[in-house]
């Protein structure tokens, strides 16, 4: 049986992406993204565009998470632009992640610095806390559905959780442990599928 999760049929292929098509959902993305960017481009490009897998997205934005700097989506916003549309394609989901983005930030900032201590704003953004939340489960149970089916990545998942998490060990300290042992082990069962399943092909000749 399959270490992974059962893959619903294949959609069709998305065609051709351009670098202004990437630009535009990243331009929407960070408009609509209150409460956080990370459920609305998991969103477009999982649910509505169906640009990537579960699977892949989880795996994108684990190497954004990896790379140094705290704008992790920013990050994994070039890497898909490249893949789609190569330079000019990482180039267009930048720009979408930050041009209009940018002046609609600075309004808004502008804005709660004037109104922020009114209590129908402090009562608004105690409200919207709750949906963040919300957000934040739900993305997380979507990452979920792409892991193998196996103890082991699990394992993983939950000792770092309580490192970070429960015990708040140094994020840094802990991803310098904790990655490289995960990544042995992956490789090295990565490795051992390919030997059997290259046995298994010699076997049927």
């Amino acid at each position: 049986m399959s270490d992974f999760p059962a893959k619903p049929k294949a959609d069709p292929a998305p065609g051709v992406i351009t670098p202004w098509m990437i630009y535009l959902l990243y331009t929407k993305i960070t408009l609509l993204g209150f409460g956080g960017t990370m459920f609305w481009v998991r969103r477009s490009l999982i649910d509505d565009r169906k640009w990537v897998t579960e699977a892949e997205f989880a795996e994108y934005f684990a190497i954004a998470q990896l790379i140094p700097g705290g704008a992790n989506l920013y990050n994994m916003s070039l890497m898909l632009g490249h893949r789609f549309a190569g330079v000019r394609g990482a180039v267009a989901a930048g720009l979408g992640f930050i041009c209009v983005p940018f002046f609609v930030m600075v309004t808004v900032a502008m804005l709660y610095l004037e109104f922020g201590q009114q209590p129908l704003v402090n009562k608004a953004l105690t409200g919207m806390f709750t949906v963040v939340v919300g957000m934040m489960i739900a993305n997380a149970y979507g990452m979920a559905t792409a892991m193998p089916r196996r103890l082991r990545p699990w394992l993983f998942s939950l000792v770092t959780f309580a490192a970070i998490g429960a015990a708040r060990w140094p994020l840094v300290s802990v991803m310098l442990v904790l990655a490289p042992f995960a990544v042995s082990v992956a490789w090295r069962d990565i490795v051992a599928n390919r030997l059997a399943m290259g046995n298994t092909a010699e076997s049927e000749k």
